[in-house]
């Protein structure tokens, strides 16, 4: 993939993740710096509310340190900040950290963790990363598929329930 074309798919990750942010003066200001192209001022807004805990600003940073836009690529960071937002409910990086599992992308191959984080994706409202989830479950052997569904239990206990919206 050239990288116009990286950049392009970078940029419309971060458009679909901003929306999803908290309104308020630093999100707002990230979100406008995104639509111009100017990524290190969108970071620069974003990393205060992802290290205070803010899910979309963590997957945001998560992306931008993916592709390295507005810092330097660095998939070791990426697999933390999607870890992070991950652990905070956010379903898009509870699928990306499936892919660098499955990949060996900023974290060693690990087709349990893989399906694990597909699975909880899944769980999370967004049932197309089942497909993802039941591809590896072929490739895992019956003790693994085992542990890799004991795992999504106890991960989705904590990373799925707690944050998902009471029925009005």
């Amino acid at each position: 993939m050239s990288i116009r074309k990286l950049q392009n798919h970078v940029f419309l990750a971060l458009l679909l993740v901003v929306p999803c942010l908290p309104s308020h003066a630093g999100v707002e200001d990230g979100a406008k710096a995104i639509q111009k192209g100017q990524f290190e001022k969108a970071f620069s807004e974003w990393q205060p509310l992802a290290e205070k805990g803010e899910p979309a600003a963590q997957a945001a940073i998560a992306v931008m340190y993916h592709a390295g836009q507005g810092v330097p690529q660095d998939y070791k960071k990426a697999f933390q900040w999607y870890r992070r937002a991950a652990e905070n409910g956010n379903a898009a990086s509870q699928a990306n950290l499936g892919v660098m599992y499955a990949k060996g992308v900023g974290v060693e191959r690990d087709l349990v963790q893989a399906y694990v984080w597909f699975d909880l994706a899944a769980m999370n409202d967004d049932p197309r990363h089942g497909r993802s989830r039941d591809r590896l479950a072929k490739r895992l052997s019956s003790e693994q598929l085992a542990q890799a569904k004991r795992l999504s239990r106890e991960y989705a206990a904590k990373y799925v329930t707690p944050f998902r919206k009471a029925a009005p």
